[in-house]
């Protein structure tokens, strides 16, 4: 029964891959345009104190949205903004529960806890594998 939950999850995360694979591939310039967009309404102060700070950062090369949303970057406006974004993720994961929950499916939220452990159990792994091969190798992420 786990060999099929891991299945049908891993079919799901497949099939979410492809549409937004199909999406990004349907207009690029679009992505660009909005990533200036909200760049640009960041600036004003549109999105808030938080952003308009960050972005400022971001265009004196002091951080990155990716460093601002995996942690790198420590600072309070940094750390304001990542809690925004879970308490955004966590209603948008009970939306999904109730949606899942009226038509008998799985928890999807369950679901990508469980990928996600998977995947970075074999992250890890694979790193040690890469480490036994080559050795320690110096910047490589832990």
């Amino acid at each position: 029964m786990n060999d099929d939950l891991f299945d049908l999850t891993r079919q799901r995360i497949a099939r979410i891959e492809a549409l937004v694979a199909e999406a990004r591939a349907l207009d690029d310039d679009e992505e660009l345009d909005a990533e200036e967009e909200f760049a640009r309404r960041a600036r004003a102060g549109e999105l808030g104190i938080d952003w308009q700070v960050l972005q400022g950062r971001i265009d004196l090369g002091e951080t990155s949205r990716t460093a601002i949303f995996d942690g790198t970057d420590d600072s309070v406006a940094a750390l304001s903004v990542r809690e925004a974004a879970n308490e955004g993720v966590g209603l948008i994961g009970e939306e999904a529960r109730a949606i899942a929950d009226a038509e008998g499916e799985p928890d999807p939220v369950a679901e990508l806890e469980l990928e996600r452990e998977r995947l970075l159990a074999r992250g890890a792994a694979l790193r040690t594998r890469l480490s036994d091969l080559i050795g320690p190798t110096e910047g490589m992420p832990r």
